[in-house]
């Protein structure tokens, strides 16, 4: 038994299935299926069951899969000490960013990292939440920002701030003294809505469904820009935080209604992966990071 078959098991066991734990693995079927045999030979025990949907984890498979997390994770913190006793700060970072939380906080990240750690380099991403969260769990991404909901169990999510979210509209839809708009009232409007990739969705079709109504957008669109000019052009609804929009608000582009009874609200999730060891430079930017959450002027405190 070795770390790297642990490591697979643990991305079978969550998602249920050979082939999307390869996918994510960027491993071929046959070599994940190659490790798994070898863990079960290695252990005397039969870790899974196939069924017609994928594979269900053994009474073992289960005990293995509890414990391998907790060894990965202190493998993980053991390798991540050992880096950091490592004090020039050099390198290269790949950040994932969804492109609400993009346009808030990039500017400010790249700009103190190039001034306190001019030797690191550092790749930001701009990519829907769902696309954050694969890139960190296929290990093509080393830190990302995603917002709370399904979040995998083999990241380490904590939360930076608090987002308040807004219903976003033409100004010809919304009248002089409208500051605020119940979430019933949303659900009667044409809305344009990101596909369920996106967070965001997960986030309306939950309060959707709490209150007791569909939730059927006339058009969805998985890109901020092509969200902002469809609305611009008057054909629906959206919903977003006002920190997305600054520039358009700003100038009367579009007017935005804070969403009440209830209030809809989403945190900002600092990520990455548990049995993944943070490099110096890695630590470097989740420290500036956690730092510049505190200075957000349009976040919410949590």
């Amino acid at each position: 038994m070795d770390i790297k078959q642990l490591r697979s098991f643990v991305h079978i066991a969550e998602l249920g299935s050979l082939s999307r734990a390869a996918e994510r693995l960027n491993l071929s079927q046959p070599a994940l299926s190659r490790q798994l045999n070898l863990l079960e030979e290695a252990l005397d025990t039969k870790l899974l069951e196939r069924t017609g949907r994928g594979v269900k984890l053994t009474e073992a498979g289960q005990m293995l899969a509890e414990r391998a997390r907790v060894i990965l994770g202190d493998l993980a913190r053991l390798e991540a000490d050992l880096s950091a006793r490592r004090s020039q700060v050099t390198g290269h970072v790949h950040v994932g960013v969804p492109p609400s939380a993009g346009i808030v906080i990039t500017g400010a990240l790249v700009e103190a990292l190039r001034d306190r750690f001019p030797d690191l380099n550092i790749s930001i991403a701009e990519d829907l939440t769902g696309d954050v969260q694969e890139g960190l769990l296929s290990g093509r991404l080393d830190i990302g920002i995603l917002h709370d909901g399904m979040i995998s169990r083999s990241l380490h999510a904590e939360p930076l701030w608090r987002e308040d979210l807004y219903l976003i509209s033409h100004p010809s839809r919304v009248g002089e003294q409208e500051t605020d708009i119940a979430f019933e009232d949303v659900l009667s409007l044409p809305l344009i809505m990101p596909t369920n990739k996106h967070g965001l969705r997960a986030k309306m079709q939950e309060a959707a469904f709490r209150a007791g109504r569909p939730l059927t957008p006339v058009v969805e669109a998985d890109a901020l820009r092509v969200l902002v000019d469809l609305v611009h052009r008057d054909l629906g609804h959206t919903v977003l935080p006002r920190s997305s929009l600054v520039m358009e608000l700003s100038t009367g582009r579009l007017r935005a209604r804070r969403i009440v009874s209830p209030e809809l609200s989403r945190k900002v999730m600092l990520s990455w992966l548990h049995d993944r060891p943070l490099s110096t430079g890695g630590k470097a930017v989740i420290d500036t990071l956690r730092e510049l959450a505190g200075t957000m002027p349009m976040a919410a405190e949590l």
